[in-house]
Formats: structure tokens, C-alpha cells, sequence
């Protein structure tokens, strides 16, 4: 984070101080500039970002340490404040000054990632958790009932699982990541939030199964969900005494055959029967509803009316 480095730096410079800061694996947070003899030295521990780092001074500046402790620990949570709500006043339209904005996303050019995180166990624990996976170039921050994660990430989808093991293993609770496409200027930081958040209501909505999600893969079921009410009563009305009949079985069987692209021998494998048995279950969905959803354009009806009726019911 370049608030706090600039910030060690004037602390350093000003108090005539200096000194230096590694973290456990003995990589070097900050330097000022100093090789300090260590016959000649002295280090201490520090507790920044909830992880222990060691800072090295002067043994003739010994007398500094309980005062540059609390300096360093109190600034990096005050700067950690102001993150925070910056990250806020952005989702909420907020204006925010363009220098704030260009040292806190110093990479924009490239293309920023936000992470949706949605858990059932204690939230502030699961910030814990994702603070030990990124530095602090990554934004972590609570907001409303979720977590929110932004900054550049290669291999979007393994740290969406990465994240999502992390707290399952740690916390034993359900978690749900959602995350969409890079994003390259600061407005779209508010979009990329709403869209996160409207995903996780479709996915309730739609009795959809997955934890992990990228929520630009969901345009039919946003249009679905947008329909105009009156065709959506229309629909409900027309399909709800067939579809009321459906067992769980043949509910699962109509989910994986659209999660597979309609594809009979992929969607027999992923439900562990035979090629022959699915066929028989689709052949009784087109008898008890009239619509063979192995046909295009009878399954788009069909899938449009199913999401529908799982919304509605």
C-alpha cells in the first residue's frame, strides 16, 4: 500500500529514526535505506494487518520502541479506515478526488477484480482469513451483509475457490464467491458490485446450486428475471400444475440437462445413469408437459417457464 510505505518513509525521515521492516519469511516490507550491524541492532515485533512483522533499529534508539510500535499499528489501521471508506463512498456514487483514487488503484490500466463474498459464519473472522491470503494491495472490506474484494488477479477462478476453501476449511460454514469481468475505470466499480449482489438474489431465486459463480455467465437468467410480470403470470399459470408434479428426480434431471448444453451422454454421465434411462426421463417430460427440451427452441420456452416457476413458487 503506498499510503503506509510513504508513510514509514516521513515517520522514519522526521523522527531520525530509521529503521526497517520484514515480515516472518524475512521479506523486506520496508527499507530505509540502512544496513543495520546487528552487533550494533536491535528488532522487535510489530502487529500489522493481523500478522507479526519485525521492525530493526539502532540500539541507541532502543527507548523509541513502545512509541514506534503504536505509531506503526495505529497509522496502518487508520489507513485501513480510509480504504474502506473510500471502497464505499465509490459503490455508493459517491465523488471521490481523482488523487485518492489514482494511489489506491495504481494498476486501473490493467484491470481490477472484485470479489462478492457471501458467508454464513462470522464475517469479520472470514476478513481475517482473506487478509493472510493477499498484501496490501489487494482491498478487503466489509460492506453490508457481504465482503468485498479488490485488486489484479491472475486465474480469477482458482483464487475464487482458493478464497472459498479458505473459509469453509477455517470457519466450517457455507460461503458464496462471485466475481464478473476485469474492470478498468473507477465507476464501474459500482456496477461491478451491484451485479455481484443481484447475482447471489438470482441464485436464490432460481434454486441454482453453485458457490462459486461468475456472474457475467448469467445473462438468461437475468433476463428471465426482469420479464415483464404479466408474461411471467401468464407463464406461471400455464406450466405450474405440470411442473407441481415433478419429483425431485425429474427436477434434477431437467437442472443438469440445461447446466450440459442439452448434451444426452454428458448429462447421463454427470448423473450417474444410463444413457437409455435419461432418454426415457426426458420422453416423460415432453408427454406430461408437451414441450421435448431436447429441441431448441421447444427448451428455451421451456427452461424460460422452469426458472419462472422456481422463482415464483
Amino acid at each position: 500500500m503506498n499510503d503506509f510505505r510513504n508513510y514509514l518513509q516521513e515517520i522514519s525521515y522526521s523522527s531520525k529514526v530509521p529503521f526497517n521492516i520484514v515480515n516472518t519469511s524475512g521479506t523486506v516490507l520496508y527499507n530505509c535505506g540502512l544496513d543495520f550491524d546487528k552487533s550494533e541492532s536491535i528488532d522487535f515485533p510489530v502487529i500489522i494487518d493481523n500478522s507479526r512483522v519485525i521492525v530493526t533499529i539502532n540500539k541507541k534508539n532502543e527507548s523509541c520502541i513502545n512509541l514506534l510500535r503504536y505509531i506503526l499499528e495505529r497509522e496502518y489501521e487508520q489507513i485501513g479506515l480510509k480504504r474502506e471508506n473510500l471502497l464505499k463512498d465509490i459503490i455508493e456514487g459517491k465523488e471521490v478526488a481523482m488523487d485518492k483514487i489514482h494511489s489506491n488503484f495504481p494498476q486501473l490500466n490493467e484491470g481490477y477484480i472484485l470479489f462478492y463474498i457471501s458467508v454464513e459464519g462470522s464475517r469479520y473472522e472470514a476478513v481475517n482469513i482473506i487478509n493472510q491470503l493477499y498484501d496490501n494491495n489487494v482491498f478487503v472490506s466489509l460492506y453490508g451483509d457481504s465482503i468485498i474484494i479488490v485488486g489484479t488477479f491472475q486465474d480469477v477462478e482458482d483464487h475464487a475457490i482458493s478464497i472459498k476453501d479458505s473459509i469453509v476449511s477455517d470457519l466450517y460454514c457455507n460461503c458464496y464467491v462471485s466475481y464478473g469481468e476485469p474492470f478498468y475505470d473507477i465507476d464501474s466499480i459500482k456496477k461491478a458490485y451491484e451485479a455481484a449482489k443481484e447475482s447471489k438474489v438470482l441464485l436464490k431465486k432460481f434454486g441454482m446450486k453453485e458457490e462459486i459463480l461468475n456472474y457475467d455467465n448469467i445473462l438468461f437468467e437475468k433476463m428471465v428475471f426482469n420479464l415483464n410480470s404479466n408474461l411471467k403470470e401468464a407463464l406461471f399459470a400455464t406450466f405450474r400444475e405440470n411442473f407441481d408434479k415433478f419429483d425431485n428426480e425429474i427436477i434434477q434431471t431437467i437442472n443438469k440437462f440445461f447446466d450440459c448444453d442439452l448434451n444426452i451422454s454428458n448429462t447421463a454421465k454427470k448423473l450417474y445413469i444410463h444413457r437409455n434411462t435419461l432418454i426415457y426421463r426426458l420422453d416423460k417430460i415432453k408427454k406430461e408437459t408437451g414441450f421435448d427440451i431436447r429441441n431448441f427452441k421447444e427448451a428455451t420456452i421451456f427452461i424460460t417457464a422452469f426458472l419462472i416457476w422456481k422463482e415464483m413458487s
